[in-house]
């Protein structure tokens, strides 16, 4: 067994190099090559380790940045898959790069990203200090099914452990994971609703998951999340054990919040804009508190952290601000127009939508995005430009919504794409798909010398 795991490792580590050699990530690829050789291999190199696991449908990268932050502000050795690589074999390649050829890590925690699937499959090889759930939401229906599809897989991923779990107070969803599983729980959300929401947007979860009677909600934060509660049942949300019990303010750069970490009041800077982000840093704040992080790491942490590779990523061009933001349901896209409403000045958006399996093969969910907003904001949008596999799609949902089409043109290819927005020379906002990202980004560190995405 010994023999295995050091020639599982040594493949994994020669088969990264030699793609990142060739500028192919090497994220998921090795991982894969590992497990022929020792299919358990994950417990073997994650096994004197502490490791933080953080799954869900939103938020998980740039949650994992927050923890990351915090953890560099306490002084701790960790590790991360910083590429987002979230599936088993990605996972099995963080660990086995973070680790000697014995199979000992160098690292005393792992921060790891995980498919809300896959959570199963890794959990069946960890045992985590503590799992992160920061929300569930409609998204690749394709793969996963619908929302309580999602939510089954989640509950029987954490039941494969004893770990404690944090989860979303706001979620109705996560929330019922309290009665699937029978870990130790901790609670996190926002007591309050956001300032300054622009989007009134559907919501896929109308019904009780108890009784099936509908929701009453005392406020709502974004689609379904906010204060419910069942009339019928009984069944609501619980008081958070860290939430934003105010949000003072929201701009282009950020959210001024009022938080609690187990009845401790703080005011803080969250250092990303928009709700989703305040959720992403009370969610980070709760597993950082759950494993006994000092308060004042964490709010550190919350109000420094920097952006994962295209979550609201900031690079320049030609002097040009570009903004990259992953987009990949309808939840995660309302967030967007909803920031693009805080943006005082023209700019150029860019949708580039694609729809390989890692996408999801069904573009239906754009059908729900609320682009009708986007005509409140049309003076601010000099110009749209569609890339993708899908564009003419994207082209067709905002004639529906009679958006200004003397405003949008289909690119050929990214390239072009990145060119002809660069020549406006005002700010850049480009939304891209899970696929559509890492082409882009591909694109943008070979011909303008960005850095590779996944260091």
């Amino acid at each position: 067994m010994k023999l295995k795991v050091v020639l599982s490792i040594l493949l994994c580590k020669i088969t990264c190099a030699v793609l990142r050699v060739f500028k192919k990530g090497g994220t998921s690829l090795p991982g894969k090559i590992a497990m022929l050789f020792c299919k358990d291999i994950l417990k073997y190199v994650s096994a004197n380790v502490k490791v933080i696991l953080v799954t869900g449908t939103n938020g998980k990268t740039t949650t994992c940045r927050i923890i990351e932050t915090a953890l560099e502000n306490a002084g701790i050795n960790y590790f991360s898959n910083k590429s987002g690589a979230n599936l088993l074999n990605g996972v099995v390649t963080s660990f086995c790069l973070a680790s000697s050829l014995s199979g000992k890590n160098r690292h005393d925690y792992a921060v790891i990203e995980c498919d809300e699937a896959a959570l199963r499959q890794v959990t069946k090889y960890i045992n985590p200090q503590v799992i992160l759930v920061t929300n569930i939401f409609a998204d690749q229906l394709d793969r996963y099914g619908d929302v309580n599809n999602i939510l089954r897989l989640i509950a029987d991923g954490i039941n494969n452990c004893d770990s404690p779990i944090c989860i979303n107070a706001d979620c109705s969803l996560c929330t019922h994971l309290m009665a699937l599983t029978k870990n130790r729980t901790r609670l996190f959300g926002v007591d309050v609703k956001m300032p300054d929401t622009h989007i009134n947007e559907q919501n896929d979860v109308l019904h009780c998951i108890k009784c099936e009677n509908p929701y009453t909600y005392d406020y709502v934060t974004y689609a379904h999340l906010g204060g419910f509660r069942c009339d019928n049942c009984g069944y609501r949300r619980h008081k958070p054990d860290v939430g934003a019990v105010s949000v003072k303010n929201m701009d282009v750069t950020g959210s001024d919040i009022a938080m609690t970490v187990d009845g401790r009041l703080y005011d803080v800077r969250v250092n990303l804009p928009g709700a989703h982000n305040i959720y992403n840093a009370l969610a980070a704040s709760c597993a950082l508190n759950a494993i006994g992080i000092a308060d004042k790491h964490i709010l550190t942490a919350v109000s420094t952290f920097k952006s994962g590779f295209g979550r609201m990523e900031t690079v320049k061009i030609n002097n040009v601000p570009v903004n990259i933001i992953l987009v990949k349901n309808t939840a995660g896209f309302n967030r967007i127009i909803d920031y693009l409403f805080l943006v005082d000045d023209e700019y150029i958006l860019c949708v580039i939508l694609n729809d390989k399996p890692a996408d999801g093969t069904d573009i239906s969910w754009i059908n729900d995005v609320v682009f009708e907003k986007l005509e409140e904001i049309n003076d601010k949008i000099r110009y749209v430009y569609l890339g993708g596999s899908r564009a003419e799609d994207m082209a067709l949902r905002l004639k529906n919504v009679d958006f200004d089409m003397n405003k949008v043109s289909v690119a050929k290819n990214d390239a072009t794409l990145v060119k002809t927005a660069l020549e406006h020379n005002i700010p850049i906002y480009i939304t891209a798909t899970y696929t559509a990202m890492f082409n882009l980004r591909n694109m943008l560190t070979k011909k303008y010398s960005l850095t590779e995405f996944y260091k």
